[in-house]
């Protein structure tokens, strides 16, 4: 065999090499995205799980009668979480999950979130920080806090290659 045909069968094995080592790490890196977003995803849960919680149950504030019904409602005190008179709020939460490859690092985002509108304002965001004739009813810290622990070992189990 000639110097010549060797160094061509090395150059070509080299070539196929690098490109089987290639198509590893982006069939790895694909693999890792996929779990990272499954990850996301289960966060997202978890969020969407505490706040079911952190939003049912009596609350001490001032009772009212629920508009044409004979029926009686407790509504929350400032400082509480919002209390559930229709359930439509609470019920409101839907997930949204992001991840970006930055570089060589995965970005993932696990989101909450609730559309329900008072007039041109988010009630979310209306009961959280109040307004003018309402006092605060602070609810969001208490899910993270609620959720924090599953979500950090959800994300902190080892990654299979």
């Amino acid at each position: 065999m000639s110097s010549k045909s060797t160094a061509q069968s090395r150059s070509n094995a080299w070539r196929n090499a690098s490109q089987v080592i290639g198509k590893t790490i982006s069939v790895t890196l694909k693999g890792i995205e996929k779990e990272v977003a499954n990850r996301a995803y289960r966060a997202s849960n978890e969020l969407r799980n505490a706040s079911l919680h952190v939003l049912r149950g009596q609350r001490s504030g001032r009772r009212y009668k629920v508009p044409y019904t004979k029926r009686h409602y407790t509504a929350s005190a400032p400082g509480e979480p919002p209390a559930v008179r229709t359930g439509i709020f609470r019920l409101s939460w839907g997930t949204r999950v992001h991840v970006e490859k930055i570089g060589n690092k995965f970005k993932a985002v696990s989101i909450i979130e609730s559309n329900v509108r008072a007039g041109p304002y988010l009630l979310g965001d209306i009961l959280e920080e109040g307004i003018k004739r309402i006092s605060p009813r602070p609810y969001k810290q208490e899910i993270r806090d609620r959720a924090a622990t599953k979500i950090r070992d959800i994300y902190s189990k080892p990654y299979k290659a």
